[in-house]
């Protein structure tokens, strides 16, 4: 796991300075603590950090090719890096034993296609002298990131938004788009960034880039999901048989490495289910960490160590109070952009628990996207069944009747809504709405948000697979903005905060499109969610792990709010000199608190989202200063 930058001044041929791009280097010395680099040549400069993890004593990067034509610095792994050697070597000379040496050869033989042909996850410049270009490159799900700016003078690039801020040269005006996307879904998803000027490389895409300027930005690959015409033909448990054979390589291919490796378990049935795998793979126990909270409500421990002590881990386990006044700017600083989701908390503090033992852990991440898992899956699931009670033509007078219940009612949460698409159930993950947003904005803010609709952008992904049926249609929405956009990029940045590299075999693109022929009912029934994962690899774990309901990292954040975060709103989010003022009605942000105060109205997910707003402006002030110097000239 590492870090890259760099710099293409293809226009004028200006040399990069050596200073600037240590800067942009260095920025992001924390995913790459081991080791720094710089390959210099003209008006091209690469940086480079590296968390050693394969081939220690080599595998040094920026790296070139036998005749020096080309350069790489790459960030990530290549887990089929075996396979590819043995099918390279009879055409070329291999000078480490790492992985990263296979895109460099692989690129010589296949140019950028070379990526189709990686397994792992990876974010890769390659410099091609002879032709004059520069190739990026982004794995299939977007694991690993990397943010580009590209204008008629040059290319800068980096693995963090925070060392594209180094660069004088880049405009860092504010996305209004993106602000409406952020606070639709509380995050920001490819390809835009905060920024206007600055992009994001899309999960599964290439971007070459010629020293006239120009530039192509191809699609190698897509989450596609199948037709029922594709779907899998054969029985359960043949299905099931295949997927265990599948899930054994995945997580096979992952436990390689030079470096002590262990994994995230929380109890649920994702971690486990590797932590199994794992078990079954190695000769020795497999180290398992797990956080813990003092409040029952929100402490999955015993859980965790009831898998522990089934698939005999050696488990490190520890109770944490989060210190969430000190730690939340430290985590908005570091995720570059505003980003909303509260569990990147205990995600960084099991990632730094882990790093003292091992640099290397594997996860879960992935599991409800791949196999069905989330609640708003078995939500649409109740919906569409409630439906098929109702004949159409009185589906609206229902939903009419059952709006005058108390609307946190059963009653109206699901017949308030039977005259709509089970969809919903995926629109309805949001922190503000339409009409919140327009009442959130002012005027200025509303002209510079202009056409952009969040709402719509996700409607309009939805209505993109309509022939699949609503849970390939929430799934593959999750596959394309939640988990490119908000869960991968939780968990990079959290644990490279920490120095550690995590591994996601059930994001093994191999398993995916395995399960992407998989018929619904096989995914989600009347009972359960994640059936065929649970008939390929339950006997794997304790029973009681199997029947417990699905929980995320659940944090108390509606007692923060009122308790420790309290002096925090006020102070900073409802001050005179609140930098979300400049964009947003205060008056409508002071009603939200105090209703959330008082207990009238629960705002807890919005408030957080406009309270790391509000630090990410702080964080920056340069930047937002810059962002907003067109807009005070009209406020």
């Amino acid at each position: 796991m590492c870090g890259i930058c760099g710099i293409w001044n293809f226009a004028t041929d200006q040399p990069v300075d050596a200073e600037l791009l240590a800067q942009m280097t260095r920025a992001f010395a924390h995913r790459g603590p081991d080791e720094e680099e710089f390959h210099r040549e003209g008006s091209l400069g690469l940086g480079f950090r590296r968390l050693g993890i394969i081939d220690l004593a080599a595998s040094h990067q920026p790296m070139a090719n036998e005749d020096g034509s080309l350069r790489l610095v790459a960030n990530g792994e290549i887990y089929n890096f075996q396979e590819l050697r043995h099918r390279l070597t009879p055409r070329h000379t291999f000078r480490t034993n790492g992985d990263v040496e296979t895109i460099l050869h692989g690129y010589e033989d296949r140019g950028a296609d070379c990526v189709r042909d990686f397994r792992g996850m990876f974010a890769f410049a390659l410099w091609d002298r002879a032709q004059r270009r520069m190739t990026l490159a982004v794995d299939r799900f977007g694991k690993k990131p990397l943010y580009y700016a590209l204008d008629a003078k040059k290319l800068v690039f980096g693995s963090e938004l925070k060392s594209l801020r180094q660069h004088p040269g880049l405009a860092l005006d504010l996305d209004f788009a993106a602000l409406d996307e952020y606070l639709s879904t509380g995050y920001i998803r490819a390809p835009r960034s905060i920024y206007r000027a600055i992009r994001k490389l899309p999960p599964g895409h290439t971007l070459t880039v010629t020293s006239n300027g120009g530039s192509q930005l191809t699609e190698y690959w897509h989450p596609r999901l199948c037709p029922q015409a594709e779907h899998h033909r054969g029985p359960i448990d043949a299905l099931a048989a295949e997927l265990r054979e599948r899930l054994l390589e995945a997580v096979r291919l992952r436990m390689v490495s030079d470096v002590p490796l262990g994994a995230f378990l929380s109890g649920g049935i994702d971690s486990s289910i590797v932590v199994g795998l794992m078990s079954q793979l190695s000769p020795r126990p497999v180290k398992t960490f797990s956080i813990g909270f003092e409040e029952a409500l929100y402490d999955e421990s015993p859980h965790a160590r009831a898998v522990a002590a089934h698939c005999h881990t050696e488990h490190v386990h520890e109770i944490v109070k989060p210190d969430v006044v000190g730690i939340l700017p430290t985590l908005v600083r570091h995720y570059d952009e505003p980003f909303a989701d509260n569990s990147m908390i205990p995600t960084y503090y099991v990632s730094a628990m882990a790093r003292k033992e091992v640099t290397v852990a594997l996860s879960g991440d992935g599991g409800d996207e791949v196999f069905g898992g989330y609640q708003w899956y078995r939500r649409a699931y109740r919906h569409a069944r409630l439906q098929a009670l109702i004949p159409s033509p009185l589906r609206p007078i229902v939903a009419g009747l059952a709006r005058v219940f108390p609307p946190n009612g059963t009653i109206h949460r699901y017949l308030g809504v039977v005259d709509r698409s089970p969809t919903c159930w995926g629109l309805a993950q949001e922190y503000f709405d339409r009409r919140w947003r327009a009442r959130l904005y002012r005027d200025e803010t509303r002209g510079q948000v202009g056409a952009a609709d969040a709402d719509a952008e996700r409607q309009a992904i939805l209505e993109s697979v309509a022939g699949l049926g609503y849970l390939s249609q929430l799934q593959y929405a999750d596959l394309v903005g939640f988990l490119p956009g908000d869960g991968l990029v939780k968990v990079d940045r959290a644990s490279m905060l920490a120095s550690l590299e995590v591994r996601s075999p059930l994001l093994d693109h191999l398993v995916f499109e395995f399960m992407a022929r998989v018929p619904p009912r096989f995914k989600l029934d009347g009972r359960q969610s994640k059936v065929l994962l649970k008939r390929a690899a339950g006997d794997l774990l304790p029973p009681a792990i199997l029947a417990r309901r699905k929980r995320g990292f659940d944090l108390p954040m509606g007692e923060w709010l009122r308790g420790p975060l309290r002096p925090m709103i006020e102070d900073l989010l409802l001050a005179p000199t609140a930098r979300t003022a400049i964009l947003l009605d205060q008056a409508a942000v002071r009603q939200l608190a105090d209703e959330h105060a008082t207990g009238r109205t629960r705002h807890d997910a919005r408030l957080w989202t406009l309270l790391c707003l509000e630090l990410w402006l702080r964080e920056f002030p340069q930047s937002s200063e810059r962002g907003f110097a067109s807009d005070r000239r009209s406020v």
